[in-house]
């Protein structure tokens, strides 16, 4: 049996929410959903798209891409290239360069759990122990520059530097953007957590290791993670969605 729930909530201060989350049932994008709890059998899908807040239509592009997701994605992110076209045809008329990132989880019955992702929204595997690690790959300028040896990934750099170097650009000349994707076994007493950088940027992760491993319950560890990032003055949207294959 696995146990799933989500949390959804706008950034401080806005108006829209640019999140775009699903939560193996529905797309949500809504300005505030406390953690909410659900049980699924068979294989579970999770995503999270994560407008980027500096183009024209930031929630328009999101809500494209689950809503992509849900009608006809899949685990290696094939469609992400196959509806790049169709996105284009929707957003760029009007709303040329509406930009979003993408993440994903699909587990299977058995365990088996294959990610995917553009940008820098994440994918974290959460041991039985509560040990987070992140499986999916940031696609940012810094991340590209650590790969080709030319930054160190123990060094901190100025901002502009984790500014993203991939996401799904309402524009058909941006067909290059790089998809990452990996597998994995899920354990029972593990799992698998997909989020919008509104959780990372807000969090460090051994806060984030700290306050889920505070929370005896699936639904208060989310809950703890909410409220923290609701307490950081000029916090992101935020939308989170977990995935535990109960022991």
């Amino acid at each position: 049996m696995f146990q799933l729930a989500y949390f959804q909530m706008v950034g401080a201060g806005k108006a829209r929410n640019q999140d775009a989350l699903f939560d193996g049932t529905a797309v949500r994008q809504v300005r505030l959903h406390k953690t909410r709890l659900s049980e699924a059998d068979d294989a579970v899908q999770l995503a999270v798209a994560d407008g980027v807040s500096s183009s024209p239509a930031a929630h328009l592009a999101s809500r494209f891409w689950l809503d992509a997701f849900v009608r006809e994605g899949d685990a290696e992110g094939r469609f992400l290239r196959r509806l790049h076209g169709s996105f284009c045809d929707t957003l760029a008329d009007e709303y040329f360069g509406s930009s979003s990132t993408f993440a994903s989880a699909i587990v299977e019955a058995d365990g088996l759990c294959r990610i995917c992702n553009v940008g820098d929204s994440r994918v974290y595997h959460i041991s039985a122990e509560g040990r987070w690690r992140q499986v999916s790959h940031d696609h940012t300028v810094l991340a590209d520059l650590i790969e080709q040896g030319e930054a160190r990934a123990d060094t901190e750099y100025a901002d502009m530097y984790y500014a993203l170097a991939h996401c799904l650009i309402a524009d058909d000349e941006e067909t290059h953007f790089k998809i990452f994707t990996d597998s994995l076994i899920l354990q029972r007493g593990e799992a698998v957590l997909v989020c919008s950088d509104g959780l990372h940027d807000a969090l460090s992760h051994e806060r984030l290791e700290t306050l889920w491993n505070a929370s005896p319950s699936l639904p208060d560890k989310l809950e703890a993670l909410r409220r923290a990032v609701k307490r950081v003055p000029y916090h992101d949207d935020c939308s989170v969605a977990v995935c535990l294959w109960q022991r």
